[in-house]
């Protein structure tokens, strides 16, 4: 009789275009991911309840059948306390773990969590090694990565992808931000001081006779003083609570929109694409932005696509819309994403995208980055965290970092616990001109570093990499006695 692996995360396929941007939301590609290697162990059960799980495990360990349920979560949020052997697949990004129980929650010190679950699975061996540390020697922990090969391989080729420059196009449904029509001019961030009023005002009616170039100034001057005024009269918030601001955020539904057609975009040149949260502080899209108009101020076949992965367009718009600002003219081209890339889309992105890149100062894993990756593309990427895992030079342009103090994203307190890796700004200007010149003047190169990346995610992140140390974890789970008794005790102390 095969396994039955139950599988949970917070978000589902059903809520997952509203989730974007939200805590935990890439959990569930996280889970979507993983799904492929388990089924080759068992059969596969999505679960929606805690409920569900116990009667499942109930039902089918009456039958002699083995059981386990992978929560696809952080720790301080995995179910604890179930009849079902219970496992975290979580990703982790810093170099200590939470071992503070704050808000009177004792699971907020992950030991707590780990002594009453029956195993860890962490995306990293960073993650990994502070699990074994905090929790044991004995502590079944093992990293793995999601095995996202298999579905982007198609893409590549063990020979490495052919260079193209010359004119293609993918499909997308959503916002288009172009920068080469907005019209850019740091003069609309230019106003006369005027008395600041208690309220501002309604928009005055349209003037007919402005048109033209004049108009757009008037436009986005008049959105930047409105974007500015929320801003300042929001209270401020500790700087670790920025990339789950979004959260409180999302009480607010964004305003219903008829279904737009999707629409072609069309690229050329060197194409660089990157996927990001722009409330996760750790992904520096600012910095990534102002490096690449500072690498390209005058060249007009760079091209940067920033796909944003968040629900709400206003939560980054006035930011974005200053920064472009600021940094015109240039002639290179940002195109920026707002809206959910079906499958269908996104490996129509992949395949007009020259690079990925990351500019992160930390990762549990980085799904895109390893898709672009087993899709035969290149990347700019540092080597730190879970990115040490698969990440060289052969297949990068690296950056520099340095480490810095910081704090556990979810701890309230915002105190320096931890650190997180320092982005060198010059280091990613100096990817950007460097990477042009490889895929402008020596495609061999190129086509070299494609070859490596092809054959570096095949052997880490496949489903046959995955599935066989994923099998042997799992039967360590399920028939180590030594776990068992410590299941039984953990439920009668857990909460």
């Amino acid at each position: 009789m095969d396994k039955l692996i139950l599988v949970g995360s917070k978000i589902s396929g059903d809520s997952i275009q509203g989730s974007l941007g939200k805590p935990e939301y890439s959990y569930y590609f996280l889970m979507r991911d993983f799904i492929p290697a388990l089924q080759r162990l068992g059969t596969v059960v999505e679960v929606s309840t805690l409920e569900e799980v116990d009667e499942l495990f109930e039902r089918h360990d009456a039958l002699g059948r083995e059981v386990v349920f992978l929560s696809f979560s952080p720790p301080q949020q995995t179910p604890l306390g179930l009849r079902c052997p219970t496992v975290a697949v979580f990703a982790w990004e810093f170099d200590s773990l939470p071992s503070v129980a704050w808000d009177s929650n004792p699971q907020n010190d992950w030991r707590y969590a780990f002594a009453r679950m029956s195993g860890a699975i962490s995306t990293s061996r960073e993650a990994a090694a502070l699990v074994e540390e905090a929790a044991g020697a004995r502590f079944p922990v093992v990293a793995l990565p999601a095995p996202v090969w298999d579905r982007h391989a198609g893409l590549g080729s063990p020979e490495g992808v052919p260079l193209s420059l010359g004119d293609r196009q993918f499909s997308f449904r959503g916002v288009v931000i172009d920068s080469p029509i907005l019209g850019l001019s740091a003069d609309g961030l230019v106003r006369k001081p005027e008395p600041v009023p208690a309220e501002l005002p309604a928009d005055p009616e349209p003037v007919q006779v402005v048109e033209g170039r004049f108009a757009q100034s008037w436009q986005l001057s008049k959105a930047l003083l409105r974007g500015w005024w929320a801003e300042v009269r929001q209270p401020l918030q500790p700087a670790c609570e920025a990339e789950h601001a979004v959260e409180a955020s999302s009480v607010k539904s964004p305003p219903e929109r008829e279904e737009e057609p999707a629409r072609s975009i069309r690229v050329d040149g060197v194409v660089y694409t990157t996927i990001l949260n722009p409330a996760d502080s750790r992904k520096n899209w600012v910095e990534l932005i102002t490096a690449f108009c500072w690498a390209f101020k005058e060249t007009e076949d760079a091209t940067l696509i920033v796909k944003m992965t968040h629900h709400d367009l206003e939560y980054y718009r006035i930011v974005l819309m200053t920064l472009l600002s600021r940094l015109a003219p240039f002639r290179c081209r940002v195109l920026v994403l707002h809206g959910f890339l079906e499958d269908s889309q996104y490996r129509e992105l992949i395949d007009a995208s020259t690079y990925y890149v990351n500019a992160s100062s930390g990762e549990g894993l980085c799904l895109p980055l390893m898709e672009f990756l087993s899709a035969g593309r290149p990347a700019i990427a540092p080597v730190h965290t879970a990115m040490a895992d698969y990440v060289d030079e052969r297949l990068a342009f690296l950056l520099k970092c340095s480490p810095e103090p910081f704090c556990w994203p979810h701890d309230p307190t915002g105190i320096f616990m931890t650190h997180r890796h320092r982005l060198n700004w010059q280091s990613l200007m100096e990817a950007y001109k460097t990477s042009y010149e490889v895929a402008t003047a020596d495609p061999w190169r190129y086509r070299q570093m494609s070859a490596h990346a092809f054959a570096k995610m095949r052997a880490f992140a496949s489903v046959e990499a995955v599935a066989a140390p994923l099998d042997e974890f799992l039967e360590k789970i399920m028939k180590e006695p030594v776990r068992q008794v410590g299941r039984q005790l953990d439920r009668s102390s857990a909460p």
